[in-house]
């Protein structure tokens, strides 16, 4: 990253800066700013790190964020007076650090952290028998039948499509796997047989020529 000596804030597994080389300079939704005028978000700037950030972002690991942009959204939902209020999984910020509050691994957002008995929504590979708006236990798309819409196709599940882009909408129709060719033949051997047809259609009809051009003849 330009102008990073520091990467030390961690985010959906990729590395964002966390300190400035230019200590005038401070982490912005990951990345340096190009000067000091565009750390503004930043309220206060210490040896390329920011301490303090303004309304509408939130502080983490020397950096300030936006709730609104990635990869702020992955770790904050709602922000106020620089610090994080609600994590994106939906739990109360502990003094606006998320690291701590952490859903069961099965839930993707949830009202209690670490039960898998309060998710709100599921994680990929896992399904909710409840009503998608009350909290309930999410289990695994092995476990499902028609339920699980995140698997992947098989010959056990009917995967469903959704209304929302990141995949957490209501569920809508069955949708088939994505190939048009349900006769289980290869593309090979499909195009083999098209030609085959052809040719066998082609020489029927350049016999029946000769015969009646001869006999026409005759």
């Amino acid at each position: 990253m330009s102008g990073c000596v520091e990467c030390g804030a961690t985010i959906g597994g990729a590395k964002y800066c966390s300190k400035c080389s230019d200590a005038n300079r401070a982490p912005l939704n990951g990345n340096c700013t190009a000067s000091a005028r565009a750390a503004a978000p930043c309220k206060r700037v210490e040896e390329g790190a920011c301490k303090e950030c303004e309304t509408g972002y939130f502080l983490l690991e020397g950096g300030c964020y936006q709730t609104t942009r990635q990869p702020g959204m992955q770790v904050c939902k709602t922000a106020n007076g620089g610090s994080c209020q609600t994590c994106a999984n939906e739990l109360a910020a502990s003094n606006g650090d998320c690291s701590t509050q952490t859903c069961h691994p099965s839930c993707k957002t949830c009202s209690t952290a670490n039960d898998a008995s309060k998710c709100k929504a599921c994680a990929a590979g896992y399904y909710k028998q409840s009503d998608e708006n009350t909290t309930g236990k999410c289990d695994p798309c092995s476990q499902g039948n028609d339920k699980c819409t995140l698997c992947r196709y098989s010959t056990k599940f009917i995967c469903l499509a959704k209304d929302s882009s990141d995949g957490d909408g209501t569920d809508t129709k069955p949708v088939d796997p994505p190939s048009s060719n349900k006769s289980g033949l290869s593309t090979g051997a499909i195009v083999g047989i098209s030609v085959a047809v052809i040719v066998v259609v082609g020489g029927l009809v350049g016999f029946l020529c000769w015969w009646f051009v001869c006999r026409g003849k005759a």
